[in-house]
């Protein structure tokens, strides 16, 4: 049977719904502005990132301006001319110039640029350095040169020298105050008048030179490796600038004297190798089997830092060995024979003073000498020290 189909009711169809025109541009204005807005922000950020890395304006390192460079415009330029800067230093009375650079010093530029970008506008702030102390060492030996004073046996009157090791020290451990002024004090030692030897001077070898033109006798004792009082005494000279050319000039031993048997304190023992180093005398002494082998002048130690007395026996060698005590450092010395803690018979390079005091308790010997007893003493050996 067929079914006749009813007539679809006009409210069974929804009608027909057309977007809100006005939700539709309220939600993109938002999301434009958004963008926008986000946009700025990254911007400022960017502009804000890139001006912290900027220095503030007439800030100065050390004297040098800095405002408004970069982080690599600053370690740049800083890097070239911090190392140029003139260091004064002086004695008290005198004074001499250095340049940073010449003395090992140079500037932590990363730490200094981590100050500088925090510095207040205007502000001159003070470097951070850092130290070579073999550059340094190099220096101060150059500088003494010119800043020691010899001492002299006619009339007798002490003279002056830079304590090296003492300035080292005084760098490795506080760097940035001690040149923060720009001058740096030196610590002068007092060098007393070399020990006369008689017997050196009637008995011992020497060398005959003839002054040539241009000489001076500093230079001569230089070449020789002996010093300017020993060639003035044994010439019975009173007045070290007053030579002429074709002088002949009796040139000590420069310390090969070999003293007699009746000279050099005994051997110890008189079995085996045994060293002796007579303070008094300022001479080290090599025994073997009781003769004497060899012997040369020493610096022991200064009044403050004497040289310990008494029977020791060599328990370490070290062909090189960094050295420090209270207040003193030094970098690689050389042929070092540890007696006694930390006293040694070792080489020196940062003085030429040998026959008087000097040290800071070790026996100073120059290096050629010190490489000779190293080679030649073993472990175990005795030291006398009397």
């Amino acid at each position: 049977m067929n079914t006749i189909p009813h007539p679809v009711s006009a409210s069974s169809n929804p009608p027909i719904r057309r977007p809100n025109s006005t939700a539709w541009l309220l939600m993109g204005g938002a999301v434009v502005m958004g963008t926008v807005l986000l946009l700025g922000l990254l911007a400022v950020g960017v502009v804000l990132y890139l001006s912290q890395d900027d220095i503030a304006d007439d800030v100065t390192v050390a004297g040098l301006p800095v405002s408004g460079m970069s982080s690599s415009e600053a370690k740049t330029y800083l890097s070239q001319n911090i190392p140029a800067q003139p260091l004064l230093l002086t004695d008290g009375t005198r004074s001499w110039s250095l340049q940073l650079a010449h003395l090992g010093i140079n500037i932590n530029v990363d730490a200094t640029l981590d100050a500088a970008q925090n510095a207040s506008t205007g502000e001159n702030m003070q470097p951070y350095y850092t130290v070579d102390l073999n550059q340094a060492q190099n220096g101060f030996i150059y500088l003494s040169d010119l800043a020691n004073i010899p001492a002299s046996t006619s009339p007798a009157q002490n003279g002056r020298a830079i304590d090296i090791p003492v300035m080292l020290e005084r760098l490795r451990v506080n760097l940035n105050a001690e040149i923060a002024d720009g001058v740096l004090d030196l610590s002068m030692i007092e060098v007393a008048p070399p020990v006369q030897e008689n017997a050196q001077a009637n008995s011992g070898q020497t060398t005959v030179h003839v002054v040539e033109r241009g000489q001076e006798l500093g230079l001569i004792a230089k070449e020789y490796g002996v010093s300017i009082d020993d060639i003035l005494a044994l010439n019975d000279l009173s007045n070290p600038d007053v030579i002429f050319v074709g002088q002949e000039l009796v040139i000590p031993a420069g310390g090969v004297y070999a003293p007699s048997a009746a000279d050099a304190p005994p051997a110890p023992t008189g079995v085996g190798k045994e060293i002796v180093v007579s303070v008094d005398n300022q001479r080290i002494y090599a025994y073997e089997n009781g003769a004497l082998v060899h012997s040369h002048l020493v610096s022991t130690g200064l009044p403050d830092t004497p040289t310990v007395y008494g029977d020791y026996h060599i328990y370490v060698k070290l062909a090189a060995d960094d050295m420090a005590g209270p207040g003193y450092y030094l970098p690689q010395v050389p042929y070092t024979m540890y007696f006694y803690q930390g006293y040694a018979i070792h080489g020196t390079y940062w003085h030429n003073s040998f026959g008087r005091p000097m040290s800071h308790g070790c026996v100073n010997l120059p290096t050629s000498e010190a490489e000779w007893f190293f080679n030649w003493a073993e472990v175990g050996t005795l030291v006398r020290v009397i």
